[in-house]
């Protein structure tokens, strides 16, 4: 097993990755409100409807799954130690939603949000990984 050190970070990397996720998140959240919008529901409905639970639970599958597409894009960029890019695209994900949290936000959502992060960056720096590996003929690394 390779040690990892934090010498390995690829900032170039972590910072794309990192725009990548929030905006993926930030675009197909308004895309879903547009959506929402275009049936001739108002504003406030909408905003009701992405505060209520079913709502906040596709926030809870959406988000994440936009780490992990930035995770994947960190990873595939610094071609070395694709689950750590992965993993600090995750935490800047987290210092990102914290600044922009909003208030009265079910703690429920707030730690299930932050405990999909991490796996999520790991997951999409995974799958960076195992593209490498595929790519130059290997198995994925462990």
């Amino acid at each position: 097993m390779r040690v990892v050190k934090l010498s390995d970070i690829k900032l170039k990397a972590v910072i794309v990755g990192a725009i990548v996720d929030n905006t993926a998140t930030f675009f197909i959240m308004n895309l879903l409100a547009a959506a929402l919008r275009a049936t001739g529901i108002n504003e406030d409905e909408v905003m009701s409807r992405m505060k209520s639970t079913s709502g906040m639970l596709l926030g809870l599958i959406l988000g994440p799954g936009c780490t992990v597409l930035g995770a994947y894009v960190a990873g595939r960029i610094a071609k070395q130690a694709e689950r750590l890019q992965g993993a600090v695209v995750a935490v800047a994900g987290m210092l990102v939603a914290l600044i922009f949290r909003e208030s009265g936000t079910p703690l429920w959502f707030d730690i299930a949000g932050f405990a999909l992060m991490l796996p999520a960056g790991l997951f999409g720096g995974a799958l960076a990984e195992a593209r490498r590996s595929k790519d130059s003929g290997g198995g994925m690394a462990g």
